[in-house]
């Protein structure tokens, strides 16, 4: 089974609660046990395990779902952000389940509408794999946010995860995230060389990288038709969610249904580092379980495994981390730099979708 839509992202611009919505569609099938697949994201995997892999790890159920038949003995969900078992539920970011399990058809046997929500997918090289792996007529959804939000946004949410230089960290705990983030955006928008690594070194970069959607759509249209694509504004799907949603849906080809219930928040809780190290260790600890449990299945196999890693995961968060209950605005001065740096990319935006972007963009405070 071969999915025909994808959510290529972006980060911090909503997939989650996209996500989180379509899970409650019966019309809808998933990506089985993972929502954020790292398959494409990982490119020595897309190249060791192949095409086929992918296919049968996160769509291997699809017949047995449309007959009501989907075993869900393993539920992984996306340990990112997840702090305690309580927390994970509210949050938005509990195990995933395919959402043709969840709400099995009354009638047992329709077709589904398979496809990937992964905010990921635009880091180096997986334009070029989705490319060669996925049919033209394949539909994507873009989701976009002011980028200067978007990178505070995403500062905030993965300070303590191990995404940022531990410099930054320490930085941050000291001084607050305000000025913990000016000091993060000047030390490589300010900085020739760093500046012009973002777009090569995405991963290492992303708080920046991921803002720059033009370049990144435009990869994709190497491959895929303009007419194919969804683009959708973070800002328009927070005024009124419904809607929106509806209209994706439309766009997809995805039924309606009435167990949806409007709005959704996701991935509304950021953390605190206690340590500069602490994010350290709970990035290896992000790795094994990638490893583990979504490349090596150790879910299924050892269930009990399973339960013993997330249980120490859940514990090293309570300790490593501690609730961010701060709601500092950032700078205006930071605010004008990344409005300098993204202003190109804005407004090809613009062009791209044939859409004004929404006003809030580039605004100065």
């Amino acid at each position: 089974m071969e999915p025909s839509f994808i959510c290529i992202g972006f980060q911090k611009c909503g997939t989650t609660s996209l996500y989180d919505l379509f899970k409650k569609n019966k019309n809808v099938y998933l990506t089985e046990d993972v929502k954020e697949p790292m398959f494409y994201r990982v490119p020595f995997m897309r190249w060791f395990l192949g095409r086929r892999w992918y296919c049968q790890r996160y769509f291997g159920h699809y017949v047995e779902a449309v007959l009501g038949k989907t075993d869900n003995a393993c539920e992984v969900g996306l340990i990112t952000g997840r702090r305690g078992h309580a927390d994970s539920a509210d949050s938005g970011t509990a195990p995933a389940t395919p959402a043709a399990a969840q709400n099995p058809s009354p009638m047992g046997h329709h077709k589904l509408i398979a496809g990937e929500i992964n905010a990921g997918l635009g880091y180096k090289n997986c334009a070029k794999w989705v490319g060669r792996d996925f049919a033209p007529n394949t539909k994507l959804v873009f989701m976009m946010r002011d980028p200067a939000d978007r990178c505070y946004s995403a500062y905030k949410y993965f300070l303590a995860l191990g995404f940022l230089p531990v410099s930054a960290v320490a930085y941050d705990i000291k001084h607050g995230h305000a000025e913990g983030f000016d000091h993060y955006v000047r030390s490589v928008l300010c900085h020739k060389e760093r500046r012009r690594e973002i777009m090569k070194k995405r991963f290492k970069y992303m708080c920046f990288s991921q803002g720059n959607y033009a370049t990144i759509i435009k990869e994709y249209l190497r491959y895929f038709p303009r007419a194919n694509m969804k683009f959708v504004f973070f800002e328009d799907f927070v005024t009124d969610q419904e809607t929106v949603t509806k209209d994706i849906m439309h766009f997809l080809g995805i039924p309606e249904d009435s167990d949806m219930v409007f709005p959704v928040k996701s991935n509304e809780t950021n953390f605190r580092a206690v340590a500069p190290l602490s994010p350290l260790f709970l990035k290896i600890m992000q790795a094994l379980y990638y490893l583990f449990f979504e490349f090596l299945s150790l879910g299924r196999r050892c269930p009990a495994f399973f339960n013993g890693f997330m249980n120490f995961y859940d514990w090293s968060m309570e300790h490593l981390t501690r609730p961010d209950t701060g709601n500092e605005k950032m700078f205006s001065r930071t605010r004008e730099l990344l409005n300098r740096y993204y202003r190109r990319q804005v407004e090809q935006v613009a062009d791209l979708t044939g859409r004004k972007v929404p006003q809030r963009w580039g605004r100065t405070e």
